[in-house]
């Protein structure tokens, strides 16, 4: 290659932007009348358009499914301006998850994630990220708490700790409770504290 021919393929090489990176793309969940309020609130700070709507669909009884643009720097939501987002990328593994596992002495074991990654939605977009059966619930964001219903005594205890979570908090996701079936996924119940006598 001659001189000229070098300096022909240097420039056109820096002068060619670089291709786009492809966006690490989660799932979040989030309740219903989730992007009515996003959208009052984006409009409120000045976005327009597709940047005021939050690229959510239904999920469940209760449930959006909102996809989230994950960065070295944390996560947003993505809105219907992220033309590239169109469905998860994120690709985790059951021990990628980040499942701790818990006891209750004497009682039984449960698994909580309490990342808020942008990555609590991919258990309900790949459920067999969870043992087969697994009680779900997404009470707040970031929180998934998972167990093997069937010991009424641990079903009580988690059911009204889900409840007490959703109480606490500012930003309340679901207080039912979820189970992925045949069909697909089916409210399991609803989390609720005990009535004082």
């Amino acid at each position: 290659m001659t001189l000229l021919g070098i300096v022909v393929a240097g420039y056109a090489a820096a002068s060619t932007p670089p291709a786009p990176k492809s966006l690490a793309v989660g799932a979040v969940m989030e309740p219903e009348g989730v992007v009515e309020q996003y959208r009052d609130h984006a409009r409120a700070q000045g976005a327009v358009g597709d940047a005021a709507k939050l690229l959510c669909k239904p999920a469940i009884e209760g449930l959006m499914v909102c996809a989230s643009v994950i960065s070295a720097d944390g996560w947003r939501y993505a809105t219907h301006a992220d033309a590239d987002v169109t469905r998860p990328t994120v690709q985790l593994t059951p021990e990628q998850l980040g499942l701790q596992v818990k006891h209750v002495e004497g009682i039984g074991t449960y698994w909580v994630r309490d990342l808020n990654d942008g990555k609590a939605g991919l258990v309900f977009v790949d459920p067999s990220l969870l043992p087969a059966g697994a009680v779900v619930a997404w009470p707040v964001p970031g929180v998934v708490i998972a167990w093997i219903s069937g010991k009424p005594r641990l079903d009580q205890i988690l059911s009204v700790g889900v409840a007490k979570m959703m109480e606490e908090s500012t930003h309340p996701i679901s207080s039912k409770l979820y189970r992925h079936a045949d069909k697909g996924w089916v409210v399991w119940g609803e989390a609720k504290r005990p009535v004082s006598p």
